[in-house]
């Protein structure tokens, strides 16, 4: 079965702010229309009431005139005002919450003016009232019919009617307070909630998604460092990626515990190798021993010895010796000597130690230090060690009258040697096995040189590299300036 490929993080959000959105712009929309249905139906009824309570004032005032014939405008101001105001008050009764009266064009003044419902202090006509009966008028003298009007002015709607008759216009209003009917009016306030609700909740996807896109990063980065340095751990994460990043540093930790102890049975199935080689090389020397001893015997009893006999057993037990050490220091050696030393006497004294076999291939050595001197936690020693079998190895890599390269200098936090040869490179069936234990391509060698040199090297905490091309081949020691946890030996 085949699994869809994942999704990522930056396609995740995406889906999940469009769908936020969607969401937002469809509250909006059912809002809206909840909004403007209320609205609607509102305007509706207040429109209707508005409309017969001022065609209802219209006619009662018609019908008086009719019967009495007598013209109320011919009547002084009070009386008109008082008679007037009969019929509104009147015909209003059957119509709460709806204001009216008349308006004089003319005069430009309103009279009549009756409103039942309302207490004594709320019952006083507003400035702006008086200008929305003046529009309503203006507009009803125009259009010879009846005309409404409906507005927000302030906190309210006012919803009002006004019929033309002769010289008097008959007008209605209704004012519906917002405190009444929440929803009318708050239309911009809740569309202006709803997008600031979807700047947020678009905001808070971006950052959940930016904090899980660099958590993520942070790791993958941690990882592919981890696969080149173990010794690496990943930075605190915040969120609960910090909890990945924990148990990656802790799966690092365990890893490490656990190659530690693959190397140290590699070390030890390599010294059974090693042992059976040496046990091989020692009998060599050891048959030379018993039979030059042998024949210093004979000579002996025939009074006929030599000074030969002796140097050639004392060199073939300092060959012996000088096995036994290399097989010796193949194990874990003990650094009793580690402490901060200045590098360049180090390097002059491998120097100095392989002299006699590069002079006997009129090898130059070419050295090149720091003017500043360089210190690292070291045992000169076992460093010494080292640099001999580097030094040997170019050596002999190298052709008669060749040059081989020594420099050291900074590289924080190490300190870097490299010695360089200009002998053939190496070949690539030999580069995998160029550290192994017994391995070599020598006659006469052992394969332990190489070996050794970088087990003391990671005992140091440092790193044994090298690179060979077709103009030469460089071995590099990277020591460390200053002693740390993990290379605390």
């Amino acid at each position: 079965m085949r699994w869809p490929a994942p999704v990522s993080f930056r396609s995740q959000a995406f889906i999940i702010g469009a769908a936020s959105l969607a969401v937002f712009a469809l509250a909006a929309l059912i809002i809206r229309d909840a909004v403007f249905a209320t609205e609607g139906r509102l305007l509706g009824d207040a429109r209707r009431r508005c409309t017969a309570a001022c065609l209802e004032i219209l006619k009662q005032y018609q019908d008086r005139i009719d019967y009495t014939d007598d013209p109320l405008y011919e009547l002084p101001p009070q009386a008109q005002d008082i008679s007037l105001k009969g019929i509104t008050s009147t015909v209003l009764l059957a119509f709460p919450e709806i204001k009216g009266g008349m308006f004089l064009p003319n005069e430009k003044r309103i009279t009549g003016y009756s409103f039942p419902d309302a207490a004594p202090a709320e019952a006083a006509i507003t400035d702006t009232e008086t200008e929305v009966i003046q529009l309503l008028a203006e507009q009803a003298e125009v259009a010879g019919e009846t005309v409404t009007y409906s507005n927000w002015r302030g906190n309210d709607l006012i919803v009002g009617a006004a019929a033309a008759s002769d010289e008097i216009v008959v007008w209605t209003l209704y004012r519906a307070p917002e405190s009444r009917y929440p929803l009318l009016g708050a239309n911009n306030r809740l569309m202006a909630a709803l997008v600031f609700s979807s700047i947020l909740g678009v905001g808070g996807i971006i950052s959940i998604w930016y904090r899980l896109h660099s958590g993520v990063r942070e790791i993958q980065k941690g990882l592919h460092r981890l696969e080149t340095d173990f010794s690496f751990r990943l930075p605190a994460v915040r969120g609960d990626l910090g909890q990945v990043a924990l148990d990656i540093n802790s799966m690092a930790e365990r890893r490490m515990a656990l190659e530690e102890k693959l190397r140290q049975q590699d070390r030890l199935a390599a010294l059974g190798k090693v042992v059976s080689g040496v046990a091989h090389e020692v009998r060599n020397p050891l048959n030379s021993i018993k039979l030059t001893l042998q024949l210093l015997e004979r000579r002996l009893k025939k009074g006929v010895a030599v000074s030969n006999e002796v140097p050639e057993c004392l060199d073939e037990i300092d060959r012996l010796d000088a096995i036994v050490g290399r097989l010796l220091a193949f194990g874990r050696p003990v650094m009793i000597n580690r402490r901060p030393q200045e590098i360049t006497p180090i390097v002059q004294q491998a120097i100095r130690m392989v002299r006699d076999p590069a002079q006997k291939k009129n090898i130059r050595m070419e050295t090149s230090f720091p003017e500043t001197e360089l210190c690292a936690d070291i045992d000169g020693q076992q460093i010494v060690q080292v640099l001999i079998n580097l030094l040997l190895n170019a050596v002999e890599a190298s052709a008669d009258a060749g040059t081989v390269t020594v420099l050291s200098d900074a590289a924080p936090p190490n300190i870097r040697i490299e010695v360089t040869d200009k002998g053939d490179r190496i070949s690539d069936d030999v580069r995998p096995h160029i550290f192994d234990a017994y391995y070599t391509t020598k006659p006469e060698g052992n394969g332990l040189g190489l070996a050794v040199s970088r087990e003391i090297t990671m005992n140091h905490g440092g790193r044994l590299e090298f690179e060979s091309e077709e103009d030469g081949t460089t071995f590099t020691l990277l020591l460390p300036i200053e002693r740390t946890p993990g290379n605390a030996a």
